[in-house]
Protein backbone atom coordinates (compact mmCIF):
# COMPACT_ATOMS: atom_id res chain seq x y z
CA UNK A 1 0.00 0.00 0.00
CA UNK A 2 1.50 3.33 -1.04
CA UNK A 3 -1.51 5.64 -1.42
CA UNK A 4 -3.81 7.14 1.18
CA UNK A 5 -7.28 5.58 1.38
CA UNK A 6 -8.83 9.07 1.70
CA UNK A 7 -6.73 11.55 -0.30
CA UNK A 8 -5.20 9.24 -2.96
CA UNK A 9 -1.85 10.94 -2.26
CA UNK A 10 1.39 9.08 -1.75
CA UNK A 11 2.03 8.26 1.90
CA UNK A 12 5.25 9.45 3.50
CA UNK A 13 5.65 6.96 6.35
CA UNK A 14 4.09 3.69 7.39
CA UNK A 15 3.93 1.64 10.60
CA UNK A 16 2.23 -1.68 11.17
CA UNK A 17 0.84 -2.71 14.56
CA UNK A 18 -0.95 -5.85 15.73
CA UNK A 19 -4.50 -4.80 14.78
CA UNK A 20 -4.00 -1.63 12.73
CA UNK A 21 -1.54 0.35 10.69
CA UNK A 22 -0.85 4.06 10.58
CA UNK A 23 0.66 6.43 8.05
CA UNK A 24 1.27 10.10 7.34
CA UNK A 25 0.20 11.88 4.18
CA UNK A 26 0.48 15.45 2.88
CA UNK A 27 -2.69 16.84 1.30
CA UNK A 28 -2.78 20.43 0.03
CA UNK A 29 0.41 21.26 1.97
CA UNK A 30 -0.98 19.97 5.26
CA UNK A 31 0.13 16.75 6.91
CA UNK A 32 -2.35 14.23 8.34
CA UNK A 33 -1.93 11.00 10.27
CA UNK A 34 -4.44 8.19 9.78
CA UNK A 35 -4.83 4.77 11.36
CA UNK A 36 -6.83 1.97 9.76
CA UNK A 37 -7.76 -1.56 10.66
CA UNK A 38 -4.98 -3.89 9.54
CA UNK A 39 -6.80 -5.45 6.54
CA UNK A 40 -8.66 -2.32 5.44
CA UNK A 41 -9.72 -1.72 1.85
CA UNK A 42 -12.31 0.88 0.95
CA UNK A 43 -15.69 -0.60 0.16
CA UNK A 44 -17.61 0.69 -2.87
CA UNK A 45 -19.57 3.29 -0.90
CA UNK A 46 -16.47 4.84 0.68
CA UNK A 47 -14.55 4.73 -2.59
CA UNK A 48 -17.38 6.50 -4.44
CA UNK A 49 -17.65 9.18 -1.76
CA UNK A 50 -14.00 9.96 -1.06
CA UNK A 51 -14.58 13.46 -2.45
CA UNK A 52 -16.71 14.17 0.64
CA UNK A 53 -13.89 13.07 2.96
CA UNK A 54 -11.40 15.21 1.02
CA UNK A 55 -13.70 18.19 1.28
CA UNK A 56 -14.08 17.68 5.02
CA UNK A 57 -10.30 17.75 5.44
CA UNK A 58 -9.97 20.96 3.43
CA UNK A 59 -12.84 22.58 5.32
CA UNK A 60 -11.32 21.65 8.69
CA UNK A 61 -14.21 19.38 9.66
CA UNK A 62 -12.19 17.60 12.28
CA UNK A 63 -14.46 14.62 13.00
CA UNK A 64 -12.60 12.72 10.28
CA UNK A 65 -9.21 13.13 11.94
CA UNK A 66 -10.26 12.71 15.57
CA UNK A 67 -11.28 9.08 15.12
CA UNK A 68 -8.43 6.89 16.36
CA UNK A 69 -8.76 3.84 14.10
CA UNK A 70 -10.76 4.19 10.89
CA UNK A 71 -12.83 1.48 9.22
CA UNK A 72 -15.43 1.32 6.45
CA UNK A 73 -18.23 1.48 9.04
CA UNK A 74 -16.77 4.61 10.63
CA UNK A 75 -16.10 6.27 7.26
CA UNK A 76 -19.63 5.49 6.07
CA UNK A 77 -21.05 7.02 9.25
CA UNK A 78 -18.91 10.15 8.84
CA UNK A 79 -19.99 10.53 5.21
CA UNK A 80 -23.69 9.96 5.91
CA UNK A 81 -23.78 12.31 8.89
CA UNK A 82 -21.59 15.03 7.41
CA UNK A 83 -23.17 18.43 6.99
CA UNK A 84 -21.90 18.72 3.42
CA UNK A 85 -23.58 19.42 0.06
CA UNK A 86 -24.72 16.11 -1.43
CA UNK A 87 -27.88 16.80 -3.45
CA UNK A 88 -27.85 18.71 -6.77
CA UNK A 89 -29.59 21.71 -5.17
CA UNK A 90 -27.08 21.78 -2.31
CA UNK A 91 -24.12 21.62 -4.71
CA UNK A 92 -25.65 24.29 -6.95
CA UNK A 93 -26.25 26.65 -4.02
CA UNK A 94 -22.91 25.90 -2.39
CA UNK A 95 -21.02 26.77 -5.60
CA UNK A 96 -22.97 30.01 -6.04
CA UNK A 97 -22.33 31.05 -2.43
CA UNK A 98 -18.64 30.19 -2.81
CA UNK A 99 -18.29 32.27 -5.99
CA UNK A 100 -19.89 35.18 -4.16
CA UNK A 101 -17.46 34.76 -1.25
CA UNK A 102 -14.32 34.96 -3.44
CA UNK A 103 -15.30 37.89 -5.67
CA UNK A 104 -13.31 41.04 -4.94
CA UNK A 105 -16.44 43.17 -5.33
CA UNK A 106 -19.87 42.82 -6.89
CA UNK A 107 -19.35 42.55 -10.63
CA UNK A 108 -15.68 41.55 -10.41
CA UNK A 109 -14.28 38.71 -12.54
CA UNK A 110 -13.40 35.30 -11.08
CA UNK A 111 -10.89 33.14 -12.94
CA UNK A 112 -11.67 29.47 -13.50
CA UNK A 113 -8.08 28.51 -12.64
CA UNK A 114 -8.67 29.65 -9.05
CA UNK A 115 -11.89 27.67 -8.85
CA UNK A 116 -10.10 24.61 -10.24
CA UNK A 117 -7.74 24.64 -7.26
CA UNK A 118 -10.72 24.33 -4.90
CA UNK A 119 -12.72 21.49 -6.47
CA UNK A 120 -12.12 19.21 -3.48
CA UNK A 121 -12.99 21.96 -1.03
CA UNK A 122 -16.34 22.36 -2.82
CA UNK A 123 -17.05 18.60 -2.57
CA UNK A 124 -17.02 17.99 -6.33
CA UNK A 125 -16.06 14.52 -7.51
CA UNK A 126 -14.08 15.78 -10.47
CA UNK A 127 -13.54 18.55 -13.02
CA UNK A 128 -16.53 17.42 -15.09
CA UNK A 129 -18.95 17.78 -12.19
CA UNK A 130 -17.69 21.30 -11.46
CA UNK A 131 -18.16 22.29 -15.09
CA UNK A 132 -21.70 20.86 -15.10
CA UNK A 133 -22.73 23.03 -12.15
CA UNK A 134 -20.96 26.09 -13.54
CA UNK A 135 -22.80 25.71 -16.85
CA UNK A 136 -26.06 25.17 -14.98
CA UNK A 137 -25.48 28.41 -13.06
CA UNK A 138 -24.91 30.17 -16.37
CA UNK A 139 -28.02 28.67 -17.99
CA UNK A 140 -30.08 29.93 -15.06
CA UNK A 141 -28.55 33.42 -15.42
CA UNK A 142 -26.83 33.23 -12.04
CA UNK A 143 -23.40 33.84 -13.61
CA UNK A 144 -21.96 34.86 -16.94
CA UNK A 145 -18.72 33.72 -18.52
CA UNK A 146 -16.92 32.72 -21.69
CA UNK A 147 -16.98 29.02 -22.52
CA UNK A 148 -13.60 27.67 -23.60
CA UNK A 149 -13.21 24.14 -24.99
CA UNK A 150 -10.17 22.09 -25.86
CA UNK A 151 -9.59 18.52 -26.94
CA UNK A 152 -9.02 17.60 -23.29
CA UNK A 153 -11.49 19.60 -21.22
CA UNK A 154 -13.98 22.45 -21.05
CA UNK A 155 -13.83 25.54 -18.85
CA UNK A 156 -15.65 28.79 -18.20
CA UNK A 157 -13.46 31.88 -18.08
CA UNK A 158 -14.09 35.42 -16.81
CA UNK A 159 -16.84 34.27 -14.45
CA UNK A 160 -18.99 37.03 -13.03
CA UNK A 161 -22.10 36.89 -10.82
CA UNK A 162 -25.15 38.49 -12.42
CA UNK A 163 -27.72 40.58 -10.60
CA UNK A 164 -29.95 37.50 -10.55
CA UNK A 165 -27.13 35.51 -8.95
CA UNK A 166 -26.47 38.17 -6.32
CA UNK A 167 -30.17 38.26 -5.48
CA UNK A 168 -30.20 34.45 -5.13
CA UNK A 169 -27.23 34.60 -2.73
CA UNK A 170 -29.11 37.05 -0.53
CA UNK A 171 -32.17 34.80 -0.62
CA UNK A 172 -30.07 31.79 0.40
CA UNK A 173 -28.43 33.67 3.24
CA UNK A 174 -31.75 34.70 4.77
CA UNK A 175 -33.33 31.85 6.73
CA UNK A 176 -32.92 29.28 3.91
CA UNK A 177 -36.59 28.41 3.47
CA UNK A 178 -35.60 25.79 0.88
CA UNK A 179 -33.30 24.08 3.37
CA UNK A 180 -33.49 20.36 4.08
CA UNK A 181 -31.88 20.87 7.51
CA UNK A 182 -33.69 20.22 10.78
CA UNK A 183 -32.05 21.58 13.92
CA UNK A 184 -32.36 19.38 17.02
CA UNK A 185 -32.39 21.04 20.45
CA UNK A 186 -32.06 18.59 23.32
CA UNK A 187 -30.02 17.60 26.34
CA UNK A 188 -26.50 16.41 25.47
CA UNK A 189 -26.47 14.00 28.40
CA UNK A 190 -24.76 10.69 27.65
CA UNK A 191 -27.94 8.99 28.93
CA UNK A 192 -29.78 10.18 25.84
CA UNK A 193 -27.74 8.52 23.07
CA UNK A 194 -30.65 6.25 22.10
CA UNK A 195 -33.07 9.19 22.19
CA UNK A 196 -30.75 11.19 19.96
CA UNK A 197 -30.52 8.35 17.44
CA UNK A 198 -34.31 7.86 17.38
CA UNK A 199 -34.93 11.55 16.68
CA UNK A 200 -32.26 11.59 13.96
CA UNK A 201 -33.65 8.44 12.33
CA UNK A 202 -37.18 9.85 12.30
CA UNK A 203 -35.97 13.08 10.68
CA UNK A 204 -33.99 11.23 8.02
CA UNK A 205 -37.04 9.10 7.15
CA UNK A 206 -38.91 12.29 6.23
CA UNK A 207 -36.14 13.35 3.84
CA UNK A 208 -34.55 15.99 6.08
CA UNK A 209 -31.04 16.22 7.50
CA UNK A 210 -30.71 16.25 11.32
CA UNK A 211 -28.37 18.94 12.69
CA UNK A 212 -26.98 18.85 16.25
CA UNK A 213 -24.56 21.56 17.27
CA UNK A 214 -22.22 19.16 19.09
CA UNK A 215 -21.83 17.07 15.92
CA UNK A 216 -20.78 19.97 13.73
CA UNK A 217 -17.26 21.23 13.13
CA UNK A 218 -17.51 25.00 12.93
CA UNK A 219 -14.69 27.48 12.55
CA UNK A 220 -12.67 28.01 15.71
CA UNK A 221 -12.97 31.80 15.42
CA UNK A 222 -16.71 31.77 16.21
CA UNK A 223 -18.44 30.88 19.47
CA UNK A 224 -20.83 27.97 19.91
CA UNK A 225 -23.67 30.48 20.36
CA UNK A 226 -22.89 32.10 17.02
CA UNK A 227 -22.72 28.67 15.41
CA UNK A 228 -26.07 27.48 16.74
CA UNK A 229 -27.79 30.75 15.79
CA UNK A 230 -26.37 30.40 12.29
CA UNK A 231 -27.58 26.78 12.02
CA UNK A 232 -31.07 27.63 13.30
CA UNK A 233 -31.31 30.39 10.68
CA UNK A 234 -30.41 27.85 7.99
CA UNK A 235 -32.84 25.13 9.09
CA UNK A 236 -36.30 24.43 7.72
CA UNK A 237 -37.72 23.59 11.14
CA UNK A 238 -36.59 22.69 14.65
CA UNK A 239 -37.24 19.68 16.88
CA UNK A 240 -37.02 20.51 20.59
CA UNK A 241 -36.93 17.79 23.24
CA UNK A 242 -37.66 19.33 26.64
CA UNK A 243 -36.77 16.30 28.74
CA UNK A 244 -34.55 17.55 31.60
CA UNK A 245 -35.69 21.09 30.69
CA UNK A 246 -32.34 22.48 29.67
CA UNK A 247 -32.25 26.27 29.37
CA UNK A 248 -30.55 25.99 25.99
CA UNK A 249 -33.46 24.04 24.54
CA UNK A 250 -35.92 26.75 25.62
CA UNK A 251 -33.68 29.42 24.09
CA UNK A 252 -33.21 27.58 20.78
CA UNK A 253 -36.92 26.81 20.42
CA UNK A 254 -37.80 30.43 21.21
CA UNK A 255 -35.25 31.75 18.74
CA UNK A 256 -36.68 29.52 15.99
CA UNK A 257 -40.20 30.73 16.79
CA UNK A 258 -38.96 34.30 16.52
CA UNK A 259 -37.76 33.49 13.00
CA UNK A 260 -41.23 32.06 12.25
CA UNK A 261 -39.84 28.56 11.81
CA UNK A 262 -41.96 25.53 12.79
CA UNK A 263 -41.03 23.90 16.09
CA UNK A 264 -41.92 20.29 16.98
CA UNK A 265 -42.13 19.83 20.78
CA UNK A 266 -41.15 16.55 22.43
CA UNK A 267 -40.95 15.40 26.04
CA UNK A 268 -40.71 12.19 28.01
CA UNK A 269 -44.06 11.47 29.69
CA UNK A 270 -42.38 11.20 33.10
CA UNK A 271 -40.96 14.71 32.80
CA UNK A 272 -43.73 16.65 31.08
CA UNK A 273 -45.28 17.78 34.38
CA UNK A 274 -42.13 19.82 34.97
CA UNK A 275 -42.52 21.77 31.72
CA UNK A 276 -42.41 25.55 31.92
CA UNK A 277 -45.77 27.25 31.58
CA UNK A 278 -44.47 29.31 28.62
CA UNK A 279 -44.23 26.19 26.47
CA UNK A 280 -46.42 23.44 27.94
CA UNK A 281 -49.55 24.80 26.26
CA UNK A 282 -48.02 24.03 22.84
CA UNK A 283 -48.90 20.61 21.37
CA UNK A 284 -46.23 18.11 22.42
CA UNK A 285 -45.37 14.62 21.30
CA UNK A 286 -45.29 12.82 24.64
CA UNK A 287 -43.41 9.54 24.45
CA UNK A 288 -42.82 6.61 26.79
CA UNK A 289 -40.12 4.83 24.79
CA UNK A 290 -37.87 5.71 21.91
CA UNK A 291 -39.32 3.15 19.48
CA UNK A 292 -42.78 4.76 19.70
CA UNK A 293 -41.19 8.20 19.38
CA UNK A 294 -39.44 7.24 16.17
CA UNK A 295 -42.69 5.89 14.70
CA UNK A 296 -44.59 9.08 15.61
Amino acid sequence: MNKCFITDCEISSYNTHSNFFEYKVTFYDKQYRFMFEINHNNNDFVENNKHILKGMLLNNMSKLITERVLSNNILEKIINESNTPKTPNEKFNNLLIYLHSIQAYEGSVIQFSFLLLNLNKLYFKNHGEAIFYLMTLRKQDMIEGIEVSSAIEKSLENIRLTFTGLTKVIELSEYKNNSINCFIAMSFSSDFVDLRNSIKNAIRKTGYKPILIDELNYNSDITINDALISEIKKCKFLVADFTQHKHGVYFEAGYALGLKKPVIYLCDENDFSNSHFDTNHYPHIIYSDYVDLEKN
